[in-house]
């Protein structure tokens, strides 16, 4: 008996050490010349395994999501899976219902640049793999695998959308969300 509780106790600790713990993905992100800072970064876990981490990269620091999600200008989140648990399929599933819940279900503006999203994550998901999401104005969102482009979304409401996962009102992750939102204040 006292070996399950303990059990419990380092399962429960561990679980809690995995949603507060710091992503490390880098301070900076340079694209074309321009450097981004991270402005936030956290841990998505779900059943007791940490799934990826996931950092937001700005030009200034900035803790108003809506703000972030309306501007067209560079920035990007960065992605690196931690578990060898995430598969392509499920990656495209998880994208597909975080895009719904961050439109409010209102995925119909979305629907062609969504498909062309999809595609471009044809490749199997391993671990260590490293998506940047890079929005460029008035070139769209790049999407970029472990260096490698994979493929340009036009338009902003779809950055919207897709950044919307992490820092719409209603996100897939609410303690990430306040985590990529932990910039310094600005003054």
């Amino acid at each position: 008996m006292r070996n399950l509780q303990c059990l419990w106790i380092m399962l429960f600790i561990g679980f809690a050490f995995t949603t507060t713990a710091r992503a490390e993905l880098g301070q900076q992100l340079t694209i074309s010349g321009q450097t981004l800072q991270l402005n936030g970064s956290g841990t998505r876990s779900k059943t007791l395994i940490q799934i990826y981490e996931s950092g937001l990269y700005l030009k200034a620091p900035n803790q108003n999501a809506s703000e972030i999600l309306e501007q067209d200008e560079l920035m990007a989140i960065r992605i690196r899976i931690t578990s060898g648990f995430v598969s392509r399929s499920s990656l495209v599933a998880s994208l597909r219902e975080g895009l719904v819940q961050s439109t409010g279900g209102q995925t119909d503006q979305i629907k062609s640049e969504t498909e062309m999203f999809i595609q471009t994550l044809k490749e199997e998901v391993k671990k260590n793999d490293v998506y940047d999401f890079i929005h460029v104005p008035s070139k769209g969102l790049y999407i970029v695998k472990n260096g490698k482009v994979l493929g340009t979304i036009p338009g902003l409401a779809f950055k919207k959308a897709l950044f919307g996962i992490w820092l719409s009102d209603s996100p897939i992750d609410h303690d990430l969300r306040q985590a990529m939102l932990s910039a310094p204040s600005v003054r």
